[in-house]
């Protein structure tokens, strides 16, 4: 039996064996169902798909040891925040040669693992919600619930609302042909945003039974991305061996005394440790790029040299992060343009109360982007706006 949980302050889960069992609720309710009905197995923990970026980065290394080194440098441009406060999982390569990498904030999954932990759960995979919606040689979007779930052909892939599902489409560059996976119920519901995808694009409907989550579950292969890497990798141990148990007691005596030994020696450890990771640095990158003699800035020469597509992961980052924030907000987005020499994102929209385009910005910019409203205009019932968009830091 495999237990599928998705994160949020309201879970919900299904669980697949002889007979699919579903729920909703919070962490404690969720444990107390399981309890309920003898529940034994795997547990998969889902992340939403609107928590998440889904990206690819090219690192030129076939060494495990220097696709970890560089990774934080290929990715880091492509962020808002501070790369130190985000988690990286790097998962396998597609077609192209690029890595897919999954990032989702550091303190997000400390307090998912925790409150899991807390009610006696503890998964061997941790995956994004949106990896587990089918993917291919086309554009492929998922219809589940009120979300939507676009896969892109790199292997990559985000999480927006159904209602928005047209305009976003048509902001795909590869969205020429679309694969539409929809429940069979909702299919008259959705009509209206079927012809609009359909008027740009060539859409192959595919009529699913399942809806929710039961729907991604039927889609899941077990070879998705795992977010569990790093300090948060877990490790498989065999039940009632001894010899297990006893190397581990001598590793955790062997590690007390090292870190006892390093804290009695810790200034003239730091100052040593600064001159080998420059050193090491230095040698990583004459590894990776040996005809390149130029490194008095080596930070500057691994952007350069890492940074890959910016124009492109400069706007799927600000939609993506602007679209994560819409649910909720009472905004409604009537048009948007992108401006490629400035990286800026204008968006036309809509709302009841100025009050509400106000708070829209400032929940922009407290999440690391750089929002401002260019225009506002009052009419009887309804507020139009026009918002602009970039991310922090950059210029235009």
């Amino acid at each position: 039996m495999t237990l599928f949980i998705r994160l949020a302050e309201q879970c919900d889960w299904v669980a697949t064996g002889p007979e699919t069992l579903a729920g909703f609720g919070t962490i404690e309710t969720v444990a107390k169902d399981l309890r309920e009905v003898s529940w034994q197995g795997d547990i998969v923990a889902l992340v939403p798909g609107e928590k998440v970026l889904l990206t690819t980065a090219i690192v030129p290394s076939r060494q495990t040891r220097h696709i970890t080194q560089a990774l934080p440098y290929a990715v880091e441009e492509k962020l808002a925040v501070d790369i130190e406060m985000c988690h990286i999982a790097l998962g396998g390569k597609n077609k192209s040669g690029e890595f897919v990498v999954c990032i989702n904030a550091l303190e997000d999954m400390r307090r998912h693992l925790t409150q899991l932990k807390g009610v006696g759960l503890e998964p061997t995979i941790m995956t994004v919600d949106t990896l587990l919606s089918p993917s291919g040689q086309k554009t492929c979007i998922t219809i589940e619930g009120e979300r939507a779930h676009i896969r892109r052909v790199d292997r990559t892939g985000f999480c927006a609302p159904v209602k928005q599902l047209a305009m976003v489409v048509g902001l795909i560059n590869e969205s020429d042909d679309i694969a539409l996976h929809i429940p069979d119920k909702k299919i008259d519901q959705l009509s209206m945003e079927i012809a609009q995808i359909e008027t740009k694009s060539s859409v192959t409907l595919h009529a699913e039974k399942e809806d929710g989550l039961k729907l991604l579950v039927e889609n899941y292969r077990g070879d998705e991305l795992n977010l569990l890497q790093g300090e948060f990798q877990v490790t498989t141990e065999k039940e009632g061996n001894k010899g297990v148990w006893r190397t581990a007691s001598i590793i955790a005596g062997c590690t007390l005394f090292l870190y006892l030994s390093l804290l009695l020696a810790q200034g003239a450890f730091l100052d040593y440790a600064a001159d080998q990771y420059s050193d090491e640095i230095s040698a990583l990158y004459r590894d990776v790029f040996p005809g390149d003699n130029n490194i008095r800035d080596l930070r500057r020469r691994w952007s350069a040299r890492l940074s890959g597509m910016p124009e492109a992961a400069n706007f799927l980052q600000i939609l993506g992060d602007t679209v994560a924030h819409l649910p909720g907000s009472e905004i409604v987005v009537n048009n948007i343009n992108y401006n490629k020499s400035r990286g800026d994102l204008v968006m036309q929209v809509a709302t009841s109360r100025s009050e509400k385009l106000v708070d829209f910005v400032d929940t922009l910019n407290k999440v690391g982007l750089n929002a401002e409203i260019s225009t506002i205009s009052q009419q009887t019932d309804l507020v139009r706006g026009s918002l602009k968009i970039k991310l922090f830091g950059e210029g235009g």
